[in-house]
Protein backbone atom coordinates (compact mmCIF):
# COMPACT_ATOMS: atom_id res chain seq x y z
CA UNK A 1 0.00 0.00 0.00
CA UNK A 2 1.43 3.40 -0.96
CA UNK A 3 2.00 5.89 1.82
CA UNK A 4 -0.43 8.82 1.70
CA UNK A 5 1.22 11.93 0.30
CA UNK A 6 1.51 14.76 2.83
CA UNK A 7 -0.56 17.76 1.83
CA UNK A 8 0.80 21.27 2.17
CA UNK A 9 -0.69 24.70 2.53
CA UNK A 10 0.35 28.23 1.71
CA UNK A 11 -0.62 31.79 2.59
CA UNK A 12 -0.30 34.92 0.47
CA UNK A 13 -1.24 38.49 1.44
CA UNK A 14 -1.33 41.18 -1.20
CA UNK A 15 -3.35 44.41 -1.52
CA UNK A 16 -5.76 43.54 1.34
CA UNK A 17 -6.43 40.07 -0.11
CA UNK A 18 -5.48 36.89 1.76
CA UNK A 19 -5.22 33.64 -0.21
CA UNK A 20 -5.02 30.35 1.69
CA UNK A 21 -4.30 27.11 -0.18
CA UNK A 22 -4.60 23.62 1.29
CA UNK A 23 -7.85 24.22 3.18
CA UNK A 24 -9.68 21.00 4.05
CA UNK A 25 -12.62 22.59 5.90
CA UNK A 26 -14.03 26.04 6.61
CA UNK A 27 -15.11 25.92 10.24
CA UNK A 28 -16.30 29.51 10.69
CA UNK A 29 -15.97 32.90 9.04
CA UNK A 30 -17.36 36.15 10.42
CA UNK A 31 -16.50 39.78 9.72
CA UNK A 32 -13.87 39.67 12.51
CA UNK A 33 -12.68 36.04 12.75
CA UNK A 34 -12.15 32.98 10.61
CA UNK A 35 -11.17 29.42 11.42
CA UNK A 36 -9.93 27.16 8.63
CA UNK A 37 -8.80 23.54 8.93
CA UNK A 38 -5.64 22.59 7.11
CA UNK A 39 -3.99 19.16 7.05
CA UNK A 40 -2.96 18.61 10.68
CA UNK A 41 -3.43 22.29 11.63
CA UNK A 42 -6.09 24.89 12.21
CA UNK A 43 -5.58 28.47 11.03
CA UNK A 44 -7.17 31.27 13.06
CA UNK A 45 -7.47 34.67 11.38
CA UNK A 46 -8.47 37.82 13.28
CA UNK A 47 -9.08 41.22 11.77
CA UNK A 48 -11.74 43.58 10.51
CA UNK A 49 -13.87 43.45 7.40
CA UNK A 50 -13.13 39.82 6.55
CA UNK A 51 -15.11 38.86 3.45
CA UNK A 52 -14.79 35.65 1.43
CA UNK A 53 -14.55 36.38 -2.28
CA UNK A 54 -13.67 32.87 -3.48
CA UNK A 55 -14.20 29.42 -2.02
CA UNK A 56 -13.09 26.43 -4.08
CA UNK A 57 -13.67 23.20 -2.18
CA UNK A 58 -12.20 21.00 -4.92
CA UNK A 59 -8.79 22.72 -4.92
CA UNK A 60 -8.88 23.80 -1.24
CA UNK A 61 -8.51 27.54 -1.91
CA UNK A 62 -10.08 30.32 0.16
CA UNK A 63 -9.63 33.94 -0.91
CA UNK A 64 -10.79 36.73 1.38
CA UNK A 65 -10.59 40.49 1.41
CA UNK A 66 -9.95 42.36 4.64
CA UNK A 67 -9.81 45.91 5.97
CA UNK A 68 -7.12 45.01 8.50
CA UNK A 69 -5.52 41.87 9.93
CA UNK A 70 -4.56 41.70 13.58
CA UNK A 71 -3.33 38.08 13.80
CA UNK A 72 -2.80 34.82 11.99
CA UNK A 73 -2.16 31.83 14.25
CA UNK A 74 -1.81 28.09 13.80
CA UNK A 75 -2.89 25.41 16.21
CA UNK A 76 -1.53 21.96 15.50
CA UNK A 77 -3.90 19.05 16.08
CA UNK A 78 -5.95 18.69 19.22
CA UNK A 79 -4.47 19.16 22.69
CA UNK A 80 -3.30 15.92 24.24
CA UNK A 81 -4.02 15.09 27.87
CA UNK A 82 -2.30 11.70 27.71
CA UNK A 83 -0.29 11.08 30.89
CA UNK A 84 -1.81 14.06 32.70
CA UNK A 85 -3.88 11.88 35.02
CA UNK A 86 -2.48 8.73 36.56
Amino acid sequence: MAEKEKQTYSLACEHNVLTVRGVTQVVEITEREAQLKLTGNSLFIKGNGLNVTKLDKDSGVVVMEYSSLSSLSFRQGAPSFKGLFR
